[in-house]
């Protein structure tokens, strides 16, 4: 039966080999197995499935250990024996990776090559005289001490053993480590998006309360207005209202023109000129009659408080204000009666909706 069930057995063995050669005295066994690493590695990318150039993986890895396993075995006195032949089968595994190398885009390629019975022959080759330098040197070895030996092979198998626990003592760390910081982030994520879902339903709610002003009209954002051409107040009106301006404008998100009356806010004048809006605003708020252009909304960002009315100078009712300026006295007391009949007429409907 295989020592090595599939090539990342074998790939580990290889490993395992380089390390011990950091620590036992035959160094020349480090290189000839990180070279074999490398070649392990190209095989197992090569390979179509597990089994495949299975064998070839075996007989390298197995040449390698061969070597490894006569000195761990015998100490750094048989050491000397392998070492030329243990450069050799470095250099040649060197090689064979630079073709692996040269071929690497082409799995294929890789696998004719890798699968060449040549290759397999010069690596049962360098195995053959492995074995043949192990027997002699198990036949010198027959007649001399034992005694340091055991040394050489506690060395090696703590060696072995110290690496192990290290690299199995580092896994349990890092992944420790990992499923630590994996629960902090965990964490961290929730309570962020538990602060994010406040913060928009905090914000939302501050939209709604923004968006209507005293339940009536509709408060709107100064950015959200969109001023066009100036409308031109007629001479006769009242000096006091030179202290705003009029737009054909438009409101973001609804299609219908406005009309946009901006108060001047001037330097040392604020107080005032915020009182005279709050006060139009209260005056025009609760309006309803033809006769009288209607409310849309109301913009009170003090920097420049406005009126936005709904309709155009296109098709503009009659407002009372320019109405009565402009009029016989005649036309402005009709219209005056007019509009008081016409209010009361809509405060008895008022209260009669109200009652029900």
């Amino acid at each position: 039966m295989s020592r090595y069930p599939d090539i990342d057995a074998c790939i580990q063995a290889a490993r395992l080999t380089a390390a011990a050669g950091e620590m036992a005295p035959f160094p020349f066994i480090k290189g000839a197995a990180q070279c074999v690493v490398l070649v392990l590695e190209m095989i197992d990318r090569a390979a179509k499935n597990k089994s495949d150039l299975q064998e070839l993986a075996e007989s390298i890895v197995n040449t390698l250990a061969a070597v490894r396993d006569t000195v761990v075995e015998h100490g750094p006195n048989s050491a000397l024996r392998f070492q030329n032949i243990c450069l050799e089968f470095q250099t040649y595994m060197t090689d064979l990776l630079s073709q692996l190398n040269s071929e690497r885009r082409s799995c294929a390629r890789i696998r004719r090559l890798l699968k060449a019975r040549k290759i397999a022959d010069e690596i049962s080759r360098y195995r053959q005289r492995i074995e043949a330098a192990r027997a002699e040197f198990l036949i010198c070895a027959a007649t001399s001490t034992r005694l340091g030996l055991s040394n050489v092979q506690d060395q090696v198998d703590t060696g072995i053993i110290t690496l192990t626990r290290a690299v199995q003592g580092s896994r349990n760390h890092i992944t420790a480590t990992i499923n630590n910081r994996s629960n902090i982030m965990h964490e961290e994520i929730r309570s962020w998006g538990v602060s994010q879902s406040e913060k928009v339903d905090r914000l939302f709610a501050a939209a709604q309360e923004r968006g209507v002003y005293k339940g009536v009209v509709r408060e709107v954002l100064w950015g959200d207005i969109n001023l066009k051409e100036c409308i031109e107040i007629p001479k006769s009106h009242s000096l006091h209202d030179s202290e705003f301006d009029e737009y054909n404008a438009s409101v973001e998100n609804y299609q219908s023109p406005k009309i946009v009356r901006v108060y001047r806010v001037q330097a040392g004048q604020e107080d005032r000129i915020m009182q005279r809006f709050y006060g139009d605003v209260d005056r025009r708020l609760y309006l309803r009659h033809p006769n009288f252009v209607q409310l849309f909304g109301v913009c009170t960002t003090p920097r420049c408080p406005a009126l936005i009315f709904h309709g155009s100078t296109a098709k503009r009712q009659r407002v009372y204000d320019y109405y009565c300026d402009s009029s016989s006295a005649k036309e402005s007391l009709l219209f005056s009666i007019e509009i008081y009949h016409d209010l009361k007429v809509t405060q008895v409907f008022d209260q009669v909706i109200n009652a029900q």
